[in-house]
């Protein structure tokens, strides 16, 4: 140790918050950080000060005679730093551009979501807030600045383009696929003695297991339905855990079997009119315009 050797504030937060909370566990919860971090970050401001500054042999940790008093030296610079912190990231936030995005469920869990961290690295002067929603009227009454509809053309935005046109077909995880004989790209026709899942509320806009298999003369199934999920992430974590066949759209379903998460089956139901469509009214406005004309570009790389 040199006497001139400064502590690092990252040692001061976690030795401050170990003392306040009696435990580096309940510390690293309050930073944001591992517990493992915590303690060497405090073995690290010991070796500084020259000694030992929480007594770890006992439950819950508490600071030695030395520690007590560094502990009350610093426990007003340490929150005075942190509240100032806090203030700043405040103001930052104010200056932000706030840009809403309203979707349903399905779509802001699978679609967007994978997407936020790179959207806000290309817009890092602009504060996103996502509404998901599996409400029509809440969508429509969102008034948000850019909304992802699913359905044929709708007429009432400024701008309205269709992003992801709708196809649609089963996908089940690989265990499910060998249990039930069934292999990546099969086509199906009989849906009698496999398991489904479904959603909680049949809605004309959303394709459900029964018009798929008209739509394309597959035998439907003749089990009762028994349980039903609330939404569509829902649907596929229970396809992944291999409980039943759910249907898959495209652009939401791909990067799960990408993954190898879920098999593909088939056949595919097309749709030329419906799909994801993305709308605003405020497409005029420099930052929005330009956010929509990154998803656009999204789709197309895809």
């Amino acid at each position: 140790m040199k006497e001139s050797e400064l502590p690092t504030l990252n040692g001061l937060l976690c030795f401050e918050a170990t003392v306040r909370h009696g435990s580096m566990t309940l510390a690293a919860e309050d930073l944001g950080i591992t517990q493992p971090l915590v303690s060497q970050r405090i073995r690290a401001l010991e070796d500084v000060v020259g000694g030992i500054l929480i007594d770890r042999s006992k439950k819950p940790v508490t600071p030695t005679v030395e520690g007590l008093k560094y502990y009350n030296e610093l426990r007003g610079s340490t929150s005075s730093i942190l509240r100032a912190t806090d203030n700043a990231r405040k103001d930052f936030r104010d200056t932000k551009t706030k840009i809403s995005i309203s979707a349903y469920f399905g779509f802001a869990f699978h679609w967007i979501m994978p997407r936020l961290q790179r959207l806000q690295q290309a817009f890092p002067d602009c504060l996103f807030e996502i509404q998901p929603t599996n409400s029509l009227s809440d969508l429509t009454t969102a008034h948000a600045d850019i909304l992802f509809h699913f359905s044929s053309k709708i007429g009432k935005y400024q701008f309205e383009k269709m992003l992801i046109p709708e196809v649609v077909f089963p996908v089940c995880s690989p265990n499910f696929a060998i249990k039930h004989g069934l292999k990546a790209g099969q086509m199906l026709s009989d849906l009698r003695n496999l398991p489904l899942l479904h959603k909680d509320v049949d809605d004309s806009r959303w394709l459900n297991w029964q018009r798929w298999a008209q739509a394309l003369n597959v035998k439907p199934s003749s089990s009762p339905i028994l349980f039903r999920y609330n939404n569509y992430p829902l649907i596929v974590e229970a396809a992944i855990g291999g409980h039943g066949l759910c249907l898959g759209w495209e652009g939401l379903i791909n990067p799960f079997i990408e993954d190898g998460k879920l098999v593909e089956l088939g056949p595919r139901l097309k749709s030329e009119t419906r799909g994801y469509q993305i709308c605003s009214d405020q497409y005029a406005n420099f930052a929005i315009g330009n956010v929509i004309k990154w998803f656009i570009n999204e789709v197309e790389q895809d």
